[in-house]
């Protein structure tokens, strides 16, 4: 793994639904369902799915959602949690999606894009797979200076650990330019491209605990882990502190800013 890839294995996948997932990412997949319009009976690709938030909630709503990702732990925990939804998951590489042409009424990717070595290889997959008069909706996280959560972590980790270990949180702000998004939505083939600078309020009830999920739902939770409890205890604060503001000393309140992109192809 290279220090801008987010890849987590073992447990850390399971952290990341018990921690992350409440917190930011079924937010943000509540938004991205209703800005896509789905339709019972519709069908959906979750790209990059992580954990699946996205294709569950909208199997929740008589969708029939297909889920793929590269990460076969995230991919165990999404079937664990879909038990019983029209949903299956798959191991699938974005820019070689094992999927037939125009399969999906819809695709939809949360916090993907901006890992993609080949994001005009990948949005082409996607626009093949996609059904004439489908669409995609794709949210990507703006720069680090809009988001306290990826701020205060790239902070506290440098401090820690050294600058080379903060590239993987930095990805995550990787991608920020909405006409560079735009321009490449658009190279790939697709119709009617909107970018929307999009900003969710989110919130941790019990703040400390959040983050001492955070931290073990990271790549860098391996070298957590080895720390002593007292280094652990001040890095835990000092990611705390970096959120400033955000923090009254009890819950977490953060603004977590990303551009939202509207896209079609053509009927």
């Amino acid at each position: 793994m290279t220090n801008t890839e987010w890849q987590l294995s073992g447990n850390m996948a399971e952290r990341y639904e018990e921690y992350l997932v409440p917190v930011i990412f079924a937010p943000w997949a509540n938004d991205v369902i209703v800005r896509a319009d789905l339709a019972s009976g519709d069908s959906l690709l979750d790209l990059a799915c992580g954990t699946g938030i996205v294709a569950r909630l909208a199997a929740q709503s008589g969708v029939t959602a297909t889920g793929g990702d590269i990460n076969l732990g995230m991919l165990a925990v999404a079937k664990e949690r879909s038990a019983g939804l029209d949903a299956t998951f798959h191991s699938a590489d974005a820019q070689r999606l094992p999927f037939d042409d125009e399969s999906f009424d819809v695709v939809i990717c949360q916090q993907g894009l901006q890992f993609f070595p080949d994001k005009l290889g990948a949005l082409s997959e996607c626009l093949r797979v996609i059904k004439p008069g489908g669409q995609a909706v794709f949210c990507t996280a703006r720069g680090l200076e809009e988001n306290p959560l990826m701020q205060a972590q790239v902070t506290a980790f440098g401090r820690h650990f050294g600058e080379e270990t903060t590239g993987a949180i930095r990805a995550v702000c990787g991608f920020p330019d909405p006409d560079e998004m735009r321009s490449v939505f658009e190279g790939a083939g697709f119709g009617q491209v909107a970018v929307e600078k999009v900003v969710l309020d989110l919130e941790a009830e019990d703040g400390s605990a959040f983050v001492n999920g955070l931290m073990m739902a990271t790549p860098v939770a391996d070298r957590i882990a080895a720390m002593t409890p007292a280094d652990r205890a001040t890095l835990h604060d000092d990611i705390l502190k970096g959120f400033g503001t955000w923090y009254d000393g009890s819950a977490l309140r953060f603004p977590h800013s990303a551009n939202v992109v509207l896209a079609s192809r053509s009927a």
